[in-house]
């Protein structure tokens, strides 16, 4: 008799269980699933819409917008101004969606240098760079350099977009460049004769 319950037990328990027992079983807990896969659309250029011939008013407008993390999120903003319908509504994105023309900086830390034009920062160092990763709140991207050198920590500010400011640190056996952004940004970095690029997008 137990042997048997202790047998049905073993066999209903596969049915209690969850499809995949790595997410969370609250929706509002489950993850967020991103891919690397580059995504290759075009800049956002000038998008015309041309109203009904009822429309009277324009109320608001939503913007669906995916984030970096491949999340969807709303935005809704309030218009509630009357409009001609025999003239389109333009929507632009103010410089073409770039920082081209964008104020560039530069900042010499003797062993390591680096400058930013737009979104591509430019790192020089006369020392090799053990490894880079991006930290968040506020948003930063740190490079380690193998340095043996001591020195104190020196930081600036620069404001030229997308950089806010830059330290430099010494943790012993390695230097640390940290590039605070003034906002989320992902990053790509490359390296090629001795010069990293960075670019922000």
């Amino acid at each position: 008799m137990k042997f048997s319950l202790y047998l049905s037990v073993v066999l209903l328990m596969p049915l209690l269980a969850r499809e995949n027992p790595f997410f969370p079983a609250e929706d509002s807990k489950k993850q967020k699933v991103t891919s690397n896969i580059p995504d290759v659309r075009p800049k956002m250029g000038t998008i015309s819409y041309t109203f009904p011939d009822q429309a009277r008013i324009l109320k608001e407008v939503t913007f669906t917008i995916q984030n970096l993390d491949g999340s969807f999120e709303e935005k809704k903003v309030q218009i509630d101004q009357s409009i001609d319908w025999h003239r389109p509504i333009t929507l632009s994105q103010s410089g073409g969606g770039s920082l081209v023309g964008a104020k560039s900086a530069s900042v010499n830390f003797g062993f390591v240098q680096l400058s930013n034009q737009g979104k591509v920062i430019t790192v020089r160092s006369s020392d090799v760079l053990i490894r880079h990763f991006a930290l968040s709140d506020p948003s930063r991207i740190v490079l380690d350099f193998k340095h043996n050198g001591v020195f104190k920590r020196e930081e600036r500010s620069l404001n030229a977009a997308p950089i806010s400011n830059v330290s430099c640190t010494n943790h012993g056996e390695f230097a640390r460049l940290t590039i605070e952004l003034d906002g989320r940004y992902k990053y790509s970095l490359n390296t090629k004769n001795g010069v990293i690029t960075i670019v922000c997008e």
